[in-house]
This record gives structure tokens, sequence and C-alpha cells, in this order.
């Protein structure tokens, strides 16, 4: 399983080894105030960062094992905790958000919802793993923040050769950025059901 999200930085652009440093930065982060909210049988191995301001911008890996550190029984394997990513901008349409690796069934308060006390953990330690992160300092980069990206905006309907149509997202002539401002933890559990089948097993 993996996850995605985007950083703008406001100085120049990194170099590779400063890609290396974020991803390591990152999963350190990660350690630090994501690794509770994850069963123990999942584990971070590695962290990609590519800078995609211009097609031939850099890129940096970190590689370890930093495991989750709760201890309860796991989940299965499609379960995810849903967090959504909070914007200024209105509009109708999928909300940012990421899906991180379940806790243990300790954390579930039934078999729907997760814990009150675990969707404030989550809340807790998602803003503080994206406040290390917006601090850090790393060479000419300048201040990072945590942003999302939207390429699409609406859709053209394209006929077919059956003469059936369909609605086929259109792109921006430049994707919309949107600084994100804070962060819900949904309390329903999330479902992932792709990761049941991207396998190869």
């Amino acid at each position: 399983m993996g996850n995605r999200f985007y950083l703008a930085y406001a100085g120049a652009a990194p170099t590779a080894g400063n890609c290396d440093t974020l991803a390591s930065d990152v999963a350190a982060a990660w350690n630090t105030h994501l690794a509770s909210l994850v069963q123990a049988d999942e584990t971070l191995t590695e962290i990609d960062v590519l800078d995609i301001a211009s097609l031939t911008g850099a890129s940096g890996t970190w590689e370890g094992t930093n495991a989750g550190t709760d201890s309860s029984a796991p989940l299965p394997a499609q379960v995810c905790t849903n967090i959504e990513f909070d914007i200024a901008r209105r509009y109708r349409g999928g909300k940012p958000r990421i899906y991180l690796p379940p806790p243990g069934n300790a954390q579930t308060l039934t078999q729907a919802r997760w814990s009150t006390d675990f969707v404030t953990a989550a809340n807790t330690g998602i803003a503080a793993f994206f406040t290390e992160i917006e601090a850090l300092t790393i060479g000419a980069m300048g201040a990072l923040s945590h942003v999302n990206l939207s390429y699409y905006q609406g859709f053209k309907n394209i006929a077919n050769s059956s003469g059936r149509e369909r609605a086929v997202p259109q792109y921006r002539t430049a994707a919309l950025l949107d600084t994100v401002t804070g962060y819900a933890t949904k309390q329903v559990i999330g479902s992932q059901k792709r990761r049941r089948i991207a396998t190869t097993a």
C-alpha cells in the first residue's frame, strides 16, 4: 500500500541530496507521530520524493523498516484510516485525503467506527506530522507547506462508437494549488478494496 501528498517550497528547486534528506526526515516524522496509529504488523519501508515543478526535477529515496506500534490484533487487509485534508475552496467532488494503514482492533468502537479516542489521536498525530515537515530547513528549498494539487475541472460528454456518451474529466491548463489548513479523521472505518486485488500472488 502507499500514500501520496504534496509539498510546496518557497525557495530554490531541491537537489537530489535535498530530496534524500527530505525523504529521511519524513520517515522520522512518521515514526514519531504516526507509528502509534498503525498496527504492529504494518511497516513503513520506503519514502520517495520527486520534484514535479519541472520535467527534470530531482528525486530522492529513504528505505528502512519503521513498524507501527499498536500491538492489538490486526484488522482485515482492506481496512484503513481515512483522513481528509481541509482546504478553503468549496466544490462538488472528491476531497483531498490520505488513507493510512489501520490500527489494531482495540481502536474500534463498533464494527463500523473507530473509537473517539483514536479519532482524536489521529487528528493530533497527522497535524503534528505535517507541522514537523513544514518546519524543516533543507538546502535552499526555503519554507515548506502542505498543499493539494487539482488537475481537473469539469467534464466533457464524449460519444463512443455505439453513440452512448460518457463524462470525461477535463484537464486544467495549469494545476490549481490549495493550501491545506487542517485535518479531519473520519470516524467511519475506511476501506481500500484495491489492496486486496493489487497483487501478483
